[in-house]
């Protein structure tokens, strides 16, 4: 018994000794979380946060108002000529009826049977000189492909076409050498009218008289446009 006593004794005074050992190795006790900053070492996270713009597009309607003015361009039927109506913007200027015409008859019913001899290229320019006079520039090449039956004709489709639409305007002449209304050459500067070609229209019993105060029409026009 008395060893046994004596064992424990030694056992006892065994863990003693230990848990000094562990004071002596500085183990201090942590009570979070007041003391949990002052022993973790401080670490920097680097957070990437992507945000996606929702982008929202709303349509604003624009109206534009466009103000038309009616005009008759000369096309060709057979060996005759047809006018047929279109529109123009009320302050057009020359060269857009020679483009028309450069452009050919209108689709549909409208144009049908109908045709050009002006060629689409080169571009055809006219100028007024404030005297009454329309000067037309004819391009070297003008009548390089052209059908000699279709010089007059071209000429003719020209003169009257700006006679008729442009008003003050009684008299045009060309850059160069052109085809009269009989197939007779007509000098550079020679002044042409409208009257000249009466005989080449498909009524030679319809006059025509230019447009002196042309009516206007309203054409209103409504576009979309994206806005943030």
């Amino acid at each position: 018994m008395r060893r046994r006593i004596g064992a424990i004794l030694a056992l006892l005074i065994l863990v003693t000794v230990a848990c000094s050992v562990v004071d002596d190795g500085k183990v201090q006790r942590v009570n979070p979380p007041d003391e949990l900053t002052d022993t973790l070492p401080t670490s920097t996270t680097a957070v990437t946060t992507t945000t996606q713009l929702a982008t929202s597009t709303s349509g604003q309607e624009t109206t534009t108002t466009l103000f038309t003015v009616p005009v008759r361009l000369f096309f060709i039927a057979g060996t005759r000529l047809n006018s047929v109506p279109s529109q123009l913007p009320s302050q057009f200027v020359p060269r857009q009826l020679l483009f028309q015409l450069q452009d050919g008859p209108p689709q549909g019913q409208v144009g049908a049977g109908l045709r050009t001899a002006i060629p689409p290229t080169p571009e055809i320019t006219a100028t007024l000189d404030g005297s009454g006079v329309a000067h037309v520039v004819l391009p070297d090449s003008f009548f390089d492909l052209m059908l000699p039956g279709d010089q007059r004709l071209a000429i003719a489709q020209i003169v009257l076409t700006l006679l008729t639409n442009i008003a003050g305007v009684g008299q045009v002449v060309f850059n160069r050498q052109v085809s009269g209304p009989a197939g007779e050459l007509i000098a550079e500067g020679d002044q042409l009218t409208s009257a000249d070609y009466q005989g080449l229209l498909a009524s030679s019993t319809t006059e025509v008289d230019p447009i002196a105060t042309p009516s206007q029409t309203t054409t209103t026009v409504t576009t979309t446009t994206v806005g943030g």
